[in-house]
Parts: structure tokens; sequence; C-alpha cells
């Protein structure tokens, strides 16, 4: 057969062979084993190579799907594995140069005309020939090859082609990177580099690296570029450019060109024609025309900081920082802003300002990052070059100022940090551009102005002069401009910066700066005031920065020089004679009716000043008994009338009101500051001693009132804007808020002195002002600023609000009001029947609510019983009847959000009227008729009422409810109510919300029953009365006349009888232990059961639950089983030994018991994907487990339940949270197990775990059947075993260990890791190596404890991960610490071993990144802290350790210095390791310092003195005082 395929070469060369049949020849020769020719490969290579070569060469003429068709063969070819094989068998098979090159022209045309023809495939061709070392040496023996494809290939991607060409042209040139870096590292000839570099590489590699770090394709979607791959090439051409241009052998050419070096006997080699090698790059880089002119403003900025930070990577040494400062003008010089000033251009657009200022501040950053400039060495050694060049950008940023780009800011905030003299020239054009005369709107911009004004005064408050900065301040302030269209001098950002500056200042210069402004305000503003709304507007700038200063200075004390004391009274005197007392007097002379906007302004300006003055003068006066006020002593001996406080001193009532009469109007600052006078006069008469006199009570509840009155209609608005919580920036929009901010902050000195008429004022603006649901609430959280909602919430939320009684009380009437309003407005029929029947719904005044059930309460004996039957009859009637009040969507949404209101309440202290109150209202809401509404919020509205009343009844006046109605008859009137909607509400069974809502009314009806159990309230009668009301519905449930016929209906029933058999099963069996049960509560309880378990049945018949077992009916069962065995366990016999008495009530639901038995054993692994139905179901087991006659004898119950649950846990797709929750019962499940079952029961589970645990399942990939048995062996370890089981299992464990060692291997060599396994086994071994601290006696099983905790993975993990691997790392080294401490000593490599592991672990974990959010710090932290209480052990076995203390601190040294750590993990670590510290003799120390490493050494010093100066000198001062 050979020969007849031999003659296909001569056919491929033919020209008489048609290309169709060629290219079929050319295939099949390929790929055949029958086809026969000498170096088959090469052979047919070759003719394709030619043959494309000869049609683009113009020799050859094909149509274009052969051309196309060709190169998918040669594609097809390279990519074979037949291919690979051969060339790692060691074959040879030459690509031509030809070859090459025409795909090298391909990608060039694709790349100038955007031609698409064959490129996929030329691209594919392309990679199959650099994928592969031996056909890549092609393009790497040439390098001008691979620099002209790269070439090609980035300006291919440059003109962001689209479609299935980008992610392959992104993988050929991730290749071909990767291979120029391999040939630039190799090259010797660093002129030739960087010719290709510059000529061929710099601009395309610049574009590429430009657009793939905007996200053009990442953010493409799917299919795209993907992040790794785009992010890997970023780094490649970093690598490239770096290495090419900013080469180590470069550095003395730019030494020359940039240094000006120039001398006469320089070399003349290879580098003779490099001397500009930095005018060359900055040239290519401003070249035009290589890129969009929409892109290249982008692509310079971008590329200006990137190539400053390789050149300062490459060269930054300490004896090159001026060189590197010198290439920084050079590259600024490229951006176009660097022009301005020369007027070569035009300015640009905003949105250039912001590339290139960014660019200018990454620029900035990195001179300081690296700590080029030094002022010092600048200004002797280079004649200020640095300085004079900073200079100049600062001319260029102040000239041309950007207020709505934060990177101005931030470069500007970067000079100041550098050098304050850089700015100094420019101060008052900075505070004025930068601060008083920006208009700055967007958030980002807001924030970095901030950070500059903060850098501004932290900086002068250093350098001590804080004076001289204000005196630029005020004359900008004061200098001629627009007051009105300036934004507020201090709002929250600048009013926070100096704020903080003047806690550092010392009080002489806060006094110099505070006489300044005085000063300035009288010269410059006060004899200019009248008229003049400018003036007027500079007046209250003046006013808000006295009050910031005022306010947030250091106050006097009385340590305080007696100087500097006098000084302060002098300048308060001052201020209050010759500048408030003049601007009230102005006010009040030139006030008019309808006030000009100046007069507003100095309204504003005085009310300012003397509210601060008085709040100042108080403080100082309460600190300081050498500062004298004017206002006179705070403290001293009873005051007449005329001695009460005035608002201010020497401004007498009067003029006060005149003041009043001015302001009245007034909704603005004004108003807002008369306030805080008037709050101010408060405080200070409450401070004066014996002052309760009954003037001046009048006085405060006066001034109260005045303050809570100023503005009631500002508080009706609907809406209010956000306040900053700065008193300068109260306005007409903000002063709602700031005036109910104003009042719930001082609430608890006002209410006292508040009528009655006003609390409830005050209520009612809270409730109004809270947010109506929870996502609003949410977002006033969100909000940064004060706003009303948020106000009202933190103040129903404070722990202060149930404190003060009577506004709790009036707000909770007040809700109780609108509740009331919305269900009247609900009724459908006569008001005044319903107001006969539920007539608190109706009472409009508090007294009379409150009278009505104080009255109802006082009634006692018959009277009293009397009253409880007629509100039990009216709920009664009314439910049956067909409740009067039905409540539409609006209602529902209105009750649901006052609902969540009071849910927010503390109800467990109200008083007992207004319990009873609160709790009819909800139960009237309760039972109103909602199935009209639509079903989730009827019934989210059915689960909110239970779930409070429920909390209601948890309060400590809970009884209270009991004296107005029976238990019974809420039982009665509860599910009456609940079985009509059950019966109107459309809903599935098995709805999550209905399941809700039987869960919680349950809940409710228990603690009902529960609490008449543990008070003992007419037992027999209220259990009774329940039984014979269940009675009815139960025996007639199937009956059509009590409409039982729905599933929910009989849910509800059997949840009833589930709660009273609850309730009646501990007080029958309490009674009968104290010899004093009635005999009607077992027979109660008797009916109960027969009841429940008809119920049962009749839930049980076939067709009418399907085929598993309601959730419902899972958790009846136990109960039901529950009840019954413990009224037939004999007292005093053990549940287990004990045979049951055959009862005709046990045996007659026998058979129940068993059906549901075999359901459950079958639907197990189902019911396991649902926690409270496993739960359930494992509850029954336990229980069915201890009922014998109900076993069959033909099955073990053992095994069947064993298997049962084996099987569950061996299921995949059971949620881990379940499992978790189940433990407990899975654990009981177990315990009761194993009491009842025999030692081979027993045998027969731990051939199960060891069978599981076999290396052959992990080979399998069984991974659940493995994980299965841990979780077998961790319940099990957990049960009590007697003896002989005992034996039997630690008889076992050496196997186990052994076991659980190969199956940690094997999980550990997998990829991924198995961290499943890995983690489980390390849970089990620690548990194991606790419990078995007396059996374990083989010092090899605890050793094999070594070998995983040395190859357990603790690299490469998220940080969940990491920190879950680690904790049970360090339980099991713990576990070996504390119980095997025999076997530790003689395998004490291994234990420091793997105690090094979890250090550096954690080392590598908490140190500090470049880039990336704290939020895996708390993580972190935790394992640091095991770390320190690991630490405080091993320092605890002092003679264990202490040969070793010095290895220890060794390692943690040696580990410290190569990271740095965030201060909170390394201050953990730090902690610990000064524990062994303490156990170092000084010999240790001594060695330590001579044989660490110079770094290791540097860092052993440091913590060393750190241990000296903070750990020993604290542990010998505890000494000390130890007895």
């Amino acid at each position: 057969m050979a020969a007849i395929y031999s003659g296909i070469s001569f056919k491929l060369k033919s020209k008489t062979t048609s290309w169709e049949d060629k290219l079929k020849l050319a295939h099949f020769a390929w790929i055949s084993h029958q086809c026969f020719l000498p170096n088959k490969e090469q052979v047919l290579l070759d003719w394709a190579r030619q043959s494309l070569v000869a049609f683009y060469k113009k020799k050859l003429e094909l149509q274009e799907d052969i051309v196309e068709r060709l190169w998918v063969y040669v594609d097809n070819i390279l990519h074979s594995r037949k291919l690979q094989n051969l060339l790692k068998n060691g074959k040879t098979v030459n690509l031509q140069i030809s070859l090459v090159k025409i795909i090298n022209e391909r990608i060039s045309e694709f790349s100038l005309s955007g031609s698409q023809r064959n490129i996929c495939a030329i691209l594919s061709c392309c990679q199959g020939i650099l994928s592969a070392p031996a056909l890549a040496v092609i393009y790497t023996a040439k390098p001008e090859l691979i620099v002209a494809l790269l070439s090609q290939l980035c300006w291919s991607a440059c003109r962001q082609p689209e479609g299935a060409t980008i992610a392959k042209l992104f993988e050929v040139i991730h290749l071909a990177l990767d291979h120029y870096l391999r040939l630039q590292h190799q090259q010797a000839n660093p002129r030739r580099v960087f010719g290709d570099m510059t000529s061929y590489l710099l601009q395309p590699c610049l574009v590429l690296r430009h657009l793939l770090l905007g996200g053009t394709w990442t953010q493409a979607g799917q299919g795209q570029l993907q992040q790794t791959l785009s992010r890997d090439i970023r780094s490649k051409i970093d690598t490239v450019l770096q290495g090419g241009i900013f080469r180590n052998d470069l550095l003395s050419s730019y030494k020359e060109e940039l240094l000006e070096q120039h001398q006469g006997n320089v070399k003349i080699g290879v580098l003779k024609s490099l001397v500009t090698p930095m005018e060359t790059v900055t040239a290519r880089l401003v070249e035009p025309g290589y890129v969009k002119s929409d892109l290249r403003t982008l692509v310079v900025a971008s590329s200006v900081s990137l190539l400053y930070r390789l050149f300062l990577d490459s060269y930054l040494k300490e004896e090159n920082q001026f060189l590197c400062f010198q290439a920084l003008p050079r590259l600024f010089d490229c951006l176009q802003m660097s022009h301005l000033q020369e007027g070569q251009m035009e300015a640009p657009s905003l949105s250039d300002w912001t590339t290139e200022l960014l660019a200018v501040e990454q620029l900035l950053n990195s001179v300081a990052t690296a700590n080029i400039y030094n002022v010092a060495a600048d200004r002797i050694r280079h004649g200020e070059t640095q300085f004079h060049f900073y200079r100049r950008v600062a001319e260029l940023l102040m000239n041309h100022s950007q207020a709505p780009v934060p990177a101005w800011f931030r470069c500007l905030k970067i000079l100041m940090s550098l050098n304050h003299l850089i700015l100094e020239p420019d101060l008052d054009d900075l505070l004025s551009s930068a601060w008083i005369d920006a208009e700055v709107t967007e958030f980002r911009a807001k924030k970095a102005q901030e950070v500059l004004i903060n850098t501004v005064f932290q900086t002068y408050a250093k350098l001590r002069q804080v004076p001289q900065l204000f005196e630029e301040v005020l004359g900008v302030i004061c200098r001629p401009a627009a007051e009105a269209l300036r934004e507020p001098l201090l709002a929250s950002g600048p009013s926070s910066a100096l704020c903080a500056c003047l806690l550092e200042l010392p009080l002489g210069q806060i006094l110099d700066t505070w006489s300044l402004v005085l000063d300035k305000f009288q010269s410059l503003v006060m004899p200019c005031l009248q008229s003049d709304p400018d003036t007027a507007l500079k007046a209250l700038s003046l006013s808000s920065l006295l009050h910031c200063i005022m306010v947030n200075m250091r106050s006097l004390d009385d340590s305080m020089p007696l100087p500097v004391v006098r000084r302060t009274q002098c300048v308060m005197g001052k201020m209050l004679k010759e500048l408030v007392k003049p601007l009230l007097g102005l006010l009040l002379d030139l006030w008019s009716s309808e006030p000009e906007l100046w007069q507003q302004k100095v309204s504003d300006s005085a009310l300012l000043l003397s509210f601060t003055w008085a709040q100042v003068d108080t403080t100082l006066s309460l600190h300081c008994r050498q500062y004298c006020s004017l206002a006179g002593p705070i403290a001293g001996a009873a005051l007449d009338v005329s001695d009460l406080p005035l608002l201010l001193p020497g401004v007498e009532t009067q003029l006060w009101k005149k003041v009043e009469q001015c302001v009245d109007r007034s909704r603005s600052l004004s108003r807002f500051c008369l306030e805080q006078l008037y709050l101010q006069r408060v405080k200070r008469t409450l401070m004066q001693t014996r002052s309760q006199s009954k003037e001046a009570l009048q006085t405060l509840r006066c001034d109260a009132a005045y303050i809570l009155d100023s503005s009631r209609d500002c508080l009706s608005q609907k809406t209010a804007a956000a306040w900053d919580g700065q008193v300068s920036t109260v306005d007409e929009s903000t002063y709602p808020a700031a005036h109910w901010h104003l009042i719930v902050s001082n609430l608890t000195v006002l209410i006292p002195y508040l009528c009655l008429d006003d609390v409830r004022y005050v209520a009612t603006v809270l409730l109004r002002t809270l947010p109506a649901s929870k996502a609003q609430e949410n977002l006033a959280h969100s909000e940064a600023h004060i706003t009303l909602e948020k106000v009202s919430t933190a103040l129903l939320h404070s722990p202060l609000f149930p404190e003060m009684q009577s506004l709790h009380s009036a707000f909770l009437m007040c809700i109780i009001a609108n509740c009331s309003s919305i269900l009247c407005s609900g009724a459908h029929s006569d008001v005044r029947l319903i107001s006969q029947q539920l007539p608190w719904l109706l009472k409009k005044d508090y007294h009379t609510d409150t009278a009505y059930w104080e009255t109802k309460l006082a009634k006692v004996g018959p009277e009293g019983i009397e009253t409880r039957g007629e509100i039990a009859q009216n709920f009664l009637s009314m439910v049956k009847s067909g409740f009067p009040i039905k409540l539409d969507e609006e209602q529902l949404k209105g009750l649901l959000e006052l609902l969540e209101v009071i849910s927010t309440l503390r109800l467990d202290s109200l008083l007992p009227s207004y319990h009873v109150h609160l709790f009819f209202l909800v139960f009237s809401m309760a039972v109103s008729t909602v199935g009209h509404c639509s079903r989730p919020r009827a019934l989210q509205f059915l689960v909110t009422c239970y779930q409070l009343l429920s909390a209601l009844q948890r309060g400590r006046n809970a009884r209270s409810v009991f004296r107005v109605m029976y238990v019974s008859d809420v039982f009665e009137v509860v599910l009456t109510s609940l079985l009509q909607a059950s019966a109107e509400c459309e809903v599935r069974e098995d709805d999550p919300a209905w399941l809700q809502l039987l869960q919680v009314s349950g809940a409710f009806l228990e603690q009902l029953m529960h609490m008449l159990s543990q008070v003992k309230l007419s037992l027999v009668l209220n259990f009774g009365k329940i039984t014979a009301f269940l009675s009815r519905y139960t025996k007639g449930a199937s009956s059509k006349e009590l409409k039982i016929q729905n599933l929910r209906g009989r849910q509800l029933l059997l949840m009833a009888l589930t709660k009273l058999c609850q309730s009646l099963g501990p007080c029958v069996k309490e009674r009968r232990q104290l010899l004093e049960a009635p005999a009607a509560l077992p027979e109660l309880l008797q009916q109960a059961m027969l009841q429940m378990g008809s119920m049962l049945q009749l839930c049980l018949v076939p067709g009418t639950t399907g085929r598993r077992l309601p959730s419902v009916l899972l958790s009846v069962v136990p109960t039901l089983l529950e009840v019954d065995l413990s009224q037939h366990l004999r007292e005093g016999q053990d549940r287990i030994a004990q045979v049951v008495d055959t009862d005709r009530t046990l045996l007659s639901h026998a058979t129940l018991y068993q059906d549901v038995y075999v359901q459950l054993l079958e639907e197990l692994p189902a019911l396991a994907e649902t926690t409270q139905a496993f739960q359930a179901a494992l509850r029954f087991l336990t229980l069915f487990l201890l009922a014998p006659e109900l076993h069959s004898k033909e099955n073990s119950v053992f095994v069947s339940i064993f298997y049962s649950v084996r099987k569950v846990l061996t299921g995949p797709s059971i949620p881990a949270p379940v499992t978790q929750d189940a433990e407990p019962h899975l654990g009981a499940l177990l315990t009761h197990m194993f009491e009842a079952g025999t030692t081979e029961h027993f045998g027969m589970v731990l051939q199960s775990v060891l069978e599981g645990l076999d290396i052959s399942q992990a080979w399998r990939s069984e991974l659940q059947v493995t994980l299965c048995a841990i979780r077998l062996l961790s319940l099990l370890l957990k049960c009590s075993l007697n003896k002989e089981k005992k034996s039997l299992l630690w008889r076992t464990c050496p196997q186990i260990v052994t076991a659980l060692m190969l199956q940690h291997r094997e999980a550990c060599q997998e990829q991924p890791v198995a961290l499943g396994v890995v983690e489980s086994v390390l849970d089990i071994l620690a548990v194991l190596l606790r419990k078995g601290e007396e059996t374990i006696r083989n010092p090899h099983h605890v050793s094999l404890a070594f070998n995983m905790l040395l190859t357990a993975p603790l690299e490469h993990l998220k940080p969940l991960e990491f920190s879950s691997v680690f904790q049970k790392m360090h339980s099991v080294l713990f576990s070996i610490l504390q119980c095997h401490s025999k076997v530790m000593l003689k395998a004490i490599p291994s234990f420091l071993n793997s105690f090094h592991r979890l250090l550096v672990s954690v080392m590598h974990e908490g140190r500090q990144r470049d880039k990336g959010s704290m939020d895996d710090l708390p993580v972190v932290l935790e394992c640091a802290r095991l770390m320190e209480r690991m630490y405080s052990h091993i320092a605890a076995r002092a003679e264990e350790f202490t040969t070793f203390s010095p290895f220890l601190v060794a390692q943690y040294v040696t580990e410290a210095q190569k990271v740095t750590l965030y201060p909170t993990v390394k201050n953990l670590l730090q902690e610990g390791i000064y524990l062994i510290l303490d156990l170092c003799m000084e010999r240790d120390i001594q060695f330590l310092r001579a044989s660490l490493q110079p770094g290791a050494r540097d860092v052993f010093k440091e913590l060393h003195s750190d241990y000296l100066k903070y750990h020993k000198a604290k542990h010998e001062g505890e000494k000390r005082y130890t007895a």
C-alpha cells in the first residue's frame, strides 16, 4: 500500500492537479499512517509555504478560499499533536524565514488597513510557531523579526478590532512579549535594544497599555479579553519598557544628558550615540500622528507617569536622587499644561485638565514617596533647582484654577507637604481659589478640598504660624467680592480641619488669632455694615469664623497661668462690649417690618456671636475658678428673681423681647441662635445652687416652651434639607433639621419642664418624621449629614428614650391613636356598635384611654369576672359573625409601618394600663378581616401582630391582660380568627409565609398556656375550656358544617393541639410528682392526645397530603409520641430498660407511629434539605427508639436507623448549615442508639467508619463517603459510651489515625486541594488527640499529626478558607501541646516547624499591601490572637522550651524583616514573642545579636528595645505589687 501513495509529492507539485485535489491529498498525507514520504512533515510544510509565498509574490494565482485553506492547513500542522510529539522527540522541522516574513507582512497589512482576510488563521499560525520553542527559534534567531512582529501586533490591537480576532490577537501578543523579554535579557548591546524600543516598540506599547488600562476590551462583555490576560500583558509591557529604555548600562548616558557632565575624557564606545536618551524618549512620546487626536492627551499623560515610575525603579538610589529629579521636568514638559504659561497653546478642555492633573499628581506622589526632594540639599548643593521647578508647577496651578477637578486639590496638597514655601507666595490665591471663593459641588472634589485645607492648617500649626495664616484668610474674606456667590465659609470639611488645628495650638496663639479677627471685624466691617449686603455677608463669615475659634479652642482650667486667664477675660469683655452689643444695637435701631438682606445677615451675625459668647463664658466659668464671668458666678447663694440669669450680660429682658419680635418670622440662623441662647439660660439656671424656686421653675418652663414653640410650623413640612452640623450653614432649608436636632439632643434637659401638650407635640413630630420603612431607614443612615429621619431614628433607638417616661408614654399613645384611626376607617358596620363592643378604639383622649383600662384592672372579684366574660363574648361574637373591621391594602400598609415602630420600643416595662391597651389594640388588628388584601402582605401583617403579642406577653405586666380576659377566651378568639383567615386566604399549605404564621401564632398560644401553668390561673377551668373548644372542631373536622375541609385549617388545629399537649404534659407530670394533680388534668391531657391522634390520622389519609410527610405533621407526631411516652413510663425506671405499658391509648396510636417511622426512613434524605423538618424527623426517631413495643421483630431498628442516617450524611445535596443545626439532634439519636444497641451494633458502626476512611474511597473520588465517615466519628466521640464500647473505640483509634493521615495526604495532592476533607480531618484529629490523652499511648500515632500539619495547605487560599484551615491546624497543635507533652518533647523539631508554618502564614496574610481593602483584616487578627495565645502556652512551659527560646525569637525576626505588617497584627505577635523573650538568658540575647543576619539583626534590636521599654518595665512594675 505504501507504494500506492508514494507519488503524492509529485502530484502536489504537478500543474495539472487541481488545487482542490492538492489540498485533499496534502491533508490525507498528513493524517494517514499508510502514506510514506521521506521527511513527510518537512515536505508538506514546505509545499504549503512555497504555495503561499508564490501567491503573495504574485507568482501564482489562487482563489481566496484556496489561500484561506492553505493557511488553515499550515495552522493544523503547527497545532497538531503529531508535530508536537515529533519535536519533543528531537526531530527537526525547519520553518523557512520566508513564511515568517509573509506572516509579519499580513499582520502589518491588518494593522494598517484593518483587512481581516485570513487574519484568524494567520494569527493562529503565529501562535503555533511561538508556542513551540523549536519553531519559535526562527523569530528569536533574528531579533528584527520578533521586534517587527511585536510592533505590528501592538498596532493591530490599537486599532481596537472586534469579534473573534481579539482573543487570539492578545494571546499572540502575550507570547511575543514573552519571547522578546527573553531576547532583551540576553542582548548585550544596549544601543540596539534602546534603538529597537524607541524606533518600533515605544509608541505602540504605550498606546496599547493605555487602552488595556482603560478596560477597552475587558468591559465589553463575555467572550472578550480576560482580566488576568489583560493584567499580564500590561505587566509585561512595563517590564519591556523598563528593560529597553532604562537599562542599568544606560545610566551613564542619562547622567551625561541630565546632569550635563560633558567631560573631555568620556569613553567612546557603544554608547556614543546615546548621549541624549531622555530627549529621544520624550521626542517619540510627543511626536504627532501616531495616535488619534482624541486619545493623544490621555496616552501622553498616562505614559509620562509610567515612564517616571520606571525611571525611579531603575535608577533611584541615594546618590542618584538629583538625577531622578532631573528626569521630572523633561517628562512634565511633555504635558500640554506645561506650555500654558509660555502662551504656546489654548487652554485645554476640562477632560484634558482632569487627565493631565492626574498625571501631575502621580509625578508629585512619586517624588514625595521616593524622598527625592531634600530642602536643605537642594538649597546648598543645587541652587534650589528643585524648588524653582515646584514653584513653576505651583504658579501654573494657581494661574489656572481647576476646582471641579479633585486632582488639582491633591497636587496642591502634595506641594504643601513637600515644602510650605512653594505655595507661600501664592497663599492668598490658594486660600481664595481652593477654599473661600471655590465652587465645589462634586463629592470627590469636596473630599480632596477638605484634605488640602486640613494640610494647610496642620502645616501652619506645626510651624506655629497660624496667626499669619489667618492674616491671609481675613485678607481674602474682606477684599471686594460678590459675597452672595460664595459658599459658606465653614462647611463641615473646612470646619473639622480648623477644629483639629485649634486643638494642637497653644492658647496664646489662639488668643492672637481671636484678637486679629476681632480687630478686622471692627476696623473693616463694622463701619460699612449699614445698607451694604456684601459687607453684611462678610460680617456673617467672620462671625462663623469667630464661633469656630471660640467653641473649639482648648478651655481654660485652674492650672492655666494667670496672665493667660486675664488676657482671655479681656478679649471676652472686649468682644461683648465692642462687637456683640453694637451689633445688637444696630439690629434694633435699623430693623424694619420688611427686613432687607443686609438686615437679616446682621441679625444672623449678632445672634450667632451672642450665643457663642454665652456658651464660651459658661464653659470658662465652669472649668476655671480664676475666670470672672461678666454674667456672674454659676454657683452661689440662693438667687432672687432679679438675679436669675439673663440671656446676655448687660442686655435687659425688654431688649430681648424686641429682638424676638425682629426674628419672629425668621426661619434661619437668627432663630436657631436665639433658641441656643434660651437653652444656655436653661442650663445656667439649672447649674445655680438652690435655684428651684417658683420663679426659677417658671423661667425654666417658659424658656423650654419658647425653644419648642418657636418653630412648630417648620417641623410640619414634609421635606427638609440635610444639615452638616455646622451652625454657620443653617439657612431656611436646613433650619428644620437643625431645630429638631437641637430639641432631641437636649430632651433630657427640657422634658421635665415641658407641659403635657408639648410632650405630646414632641411625640407627634417624632412619629411623623420616622422613616416609613426599613429601606428608608437604611437610606437615612447612609446620609452623611443630619436629617429629620436620622435624628428621630437615633432617638427611637436610644437607651435614654424609655427613661423619659412621659415622652415614651405619649409616643406610645400617639401610635395607638394612629392605629385606632386606621382600624376605625376600616369599619364596615355601625360605628356606635363598634364603640360599644370595642370602646378603647374610639377614645381620642389620652386620659380617657388610660382611665378606662385602669378602671377595668381595678375591678376584682365577681364584678371583674363579669367584665372578663363581657369582653371575651364581644370578641367571640364579632369574630364568628365576621369582624366588623375589614382592612384594605393601604390600611394594611399603614398599620404594618406603625407595628414596625412599636416593635422597636422596649415593651417589657410598660405600665399595666398601657400594656393592656396596646395588647388589645394589636389583638384587634390580629383578628381583623384581611382576606381581601394581597396574600403576602396579609400573612406578613398577621405574623407581625402575633410576634408583637408574644413580645408583649414577655413583659413585666403580662399578667394584667388576664385580669381583663381569660387565657381560654384569648385562645378561642385567636384560633377562630385564624381558621377563618385560613379559609379565606388562598395560599399553599407549604408556603413559607403560611408556615411562619403557624410557627409565630403557635409560639404565642404556647406562651399564653405556659404563663397559665406558671402562675396557676384556674388551670382546670382554662384548660378545660380550651380542650372542649378544640374537641368541637376536631370531631367534625371532615364535616361541611364546620368548614375545615382545607388542609390549612387542619394544620392550625394540629398546631393548637400540639401546643396544648406540650403545656399540659409537664403540668400533669409536675403535679403528679407533688402528689397534688387534680384528676381533671390527666383526663384533659388524654382527651387532647386522642383528638391529636385522630386529626393526624385524618391528615395522613392517602391522597390528602401527597407522598411526602408535610413539615407541619413532622413537628406534631414527635410531640404526640413524647407526651404518650411520658404518661406511661413507670416512675424511677430507666427509659431504655422499661417496657411501656400497653395502654389502650398507646396501642391505638401504635400503627400511626409505625407508619410514620417507615415513611421517615424512606424520606429522611429528602427531609434533610430543610433544617426544621430534619430536626423533627430525628426527634421522632429518637423517641421511637425509646418505645421497644413499637419495634418490628423482623428488622433491627438500630440497623435501619443507622443506615438511613448514614445515607443522609453521604448525600451531596444537604446544605452544611442543616447538618450543623441538626448535630445536637443527631448526637441525641446516636447516644440513645448506643445505649439501646449491643456491642456488635457498635462494632458495625466502627467498621462503617473505617470503610469510609479507607484510602480507596479517595481514589474512587467518593468524597461524600469520606466526609460521612468523619462526621459519624465526630458524633460518636461526643456520645457517652459504656466501658466495653469505649474500649473498642480506642482500640480502633490507631487504624483511624493512620487512615486520616492517608486521606489528608491524598486530599492535599489533589488539584485543587480538597479543602473539605482537609478541614474535616484536622477537626476530628484535634478531638481524637484531646479525648485520647490517656488512651493513645503509641507516640507514633501522635507524630503522624505533625506530618499532617506540615503538609496542610496554607498558601493561595481565600481569607475565610485560610482562617478556617489555620484555626483547625492551631487546634491540633494546641491539643498536642496540652495533652501529649511527652511526645512533643521527643519530636520538638516537628512541633517547632509546624508552629513556624503558622507564624509565616499569619505574617504573609497580615502584611500591608499596596492595593486592596482591609476587609480581610479581622480574619487575620483572629489568627494572630491564636498565635499570641500559643506563645503564652509555650512560655508557660519554661522548663521544656527554655533551650529553644532563642530559636523561636530568631524565627520570628527572620520572617518579620521580610514583610511590613499591619500595626494591629504586629502588636499581637509582639505581645507573644515578648513572652518568649522572658525565657531568654542574657547569653541568648548576645548570641542572637552576634549570629543574626544584618537585616534580621536590626529587627531584633528594635524588638528587644521595645521589649525592655514596654513589656519588661511593666512586668517589673507589677512584681512590686505582687505578694
